[in-house]
């Protein structure tokens, strides 16, 4: 619940917004009542990016073509939908440094690891010998992403418009060229 308020004035206000005063009094509680859930600021903008992280995947999951003709597009698409939807949370999942030593680190290699294994499996039905998957699977998921990541950010600062082409357009010439084989 403390996460969900959180979330909830991210989306609205920004992550200045995000006090743990202000997460305790729209649940009508005390502020030394979310430290016995949350350590200070920094414990709660990490619980809000690992359950951003967690949404993400399960969303990209959920909405995966992978073995269909569309291969790739759908988890890129909800990837592109949730940072659009949800620019604050996706700055704070992917731009913002928090004060928590590797706590920051380990969430973001989790939400990674999940998309080396979709890559490694796809490799793997393609055929790719064990070795070469390897080697080349965490490249060919860091390129992937880096691309994906470009886009959805260009897209959320609004910088599109200078390719004079819809956001579809530019997924599909993306995956055409850098989605994992």
């Amino acid at each position: 619940m403390i996460v969900e308020v959180a979330v909830r004035l991210l989306k609205k206000n920004g992550l200045d917004s995000v006090t743990i005063r202000r997460v305790a009094d729209c649940l009508g509680v005390g502020a030394m009542t979310l430290y016995t859930y949350v350590d200070g600021q920094d414990g709660l903008r990490l619980a809000m990016t690992q359950h951003g992280f967690d949404l993400l995947s399960s969303g990209c999951r959920a909405a995966s073509t992978l073995g269909t003709p569309q291969g790739w597009l759908g988890s890129a698409q909800h990837y592109l939908r949730f940072a659009i939807e949800n620019p604050h949370l996706y700055k704070l999942m992917f731009a913002t440094e928090i004060d928590s030593g590797e706590a920051d680190a380990q969430i973001l290699n989790r939400g990674f690891e999940g998309l080396i294994e979709r890559v490694r499996e796809e490799m793997a039905a393609k055929g790719v010998p064990a070795a070469e998957i390897n080697r080349s699977a965490l490249g060919v998921a860091g390129t992937y992403w880096i691309a994906l990541h470009g886009l959805a950010s260009l897209a959320i600062a609004g910088r599109l418009g200078v390719l004079k082409s819809d956001l579809d357009a530019l997924l599909n010439h993306m995956l055409e060229r850098v989605a994992p084989t």
